[in-house]
């Protein structure tokens, strides 16, 4: 082969190279997500456990929903009258309320102290799932609060966590989310063996897809 052969075909294989690089560096094409409907996911009714009116929750300030993005709020009792607050939130890959209804924000915001932070594991629908408890106080009550927050196809506690894995995964592909949160109000002390027996119950009551859009593709069918 020639030196100008040569020469020709190393600025071919040059403009290759710089199309192909330039073609990574562009941003994906925007996602249009259906937001799901999370309120008819949601039993009416599993186990000693029955829907009930909402009232005197402490729900996430309001935020205008991105596209894909939904909110459930919900209430059960049991049958011997103890109640426990659901919130259940889904953002797609380009949504953000899920972060937002983080609930230590949300109670800080409403004048809660978080008295005291910890996780623990439990098995919901087959799967190991990290669930974070808040110890909470206001001048009127105590409520313990139990929450999971699915980050792609993991869970996170700390919020330095879910950013962390938003970073690394943001390499490579983007990542949805669910956050599932229970609440009981007792001024004796956080009923939070409830909360997880609760959330354990519940997620064994979802139907299948219901499972993989809040705890992920491991859930069990």
């Amino acid at each position: 082969m020639s030196a100008h052969h040569i020469r020709v075909f190393f600025i071919a294989l040059l403009m290759v190279l710089t199309s192909a690089a330039t073609a990574a560096l562009k941003p994906a094409p925007a996602l249009h997500a259906t937001a799901p409907d999370l309120d008819a996911m949601l039993p009416e009714r599993f186990g000693d456990w029955a829907r009930i009116g909402l009232s005197d929750a402490v729900l996430p300030t309001e935020t205008e929903l991105q596209e894909g993005e939904a909110v459930a709020y919900r209430a059960y009792r049991d049958d011997i009258g103890r109640t426990v607050t659901l919130v259940v939130a889904y953002g797609p890959p380009l949504g953000d309320s899920v972060r937002l209804h983080r609930p230590e924000k949300c109670y800080a915001a409403q004048g809660f102290e978080i008295r005291n932070q910890s996780q623990a594991v439990i098995t919901a629908a087959g799967r190991a799932v990290t669930v974070v408890d808040l110890d909470t106080q206001s001048p009127s009550r105590r409520e313990a609060v139990s929450y999971w927050l699915r980050d792609g196809d993991g869970f996170t506690g700390r919020a330095s966590d879910s950013a962390w894995r938003r970073l690394r995964a943001g390499l490579s592909r983007p990542l949805d989310g669910a956050l599932v949160r229970v609440s009981t109000i007792n001024a004796q002390s956080p009923q939070f063996d409830l909360n997880r027996r609760f959330l354990e119950e519940f997620s064994a009551a979802l139907s299948p897809d219901a499972r993989v859009l809040l705890l992920g593709e491991g859930a069990g069918a």
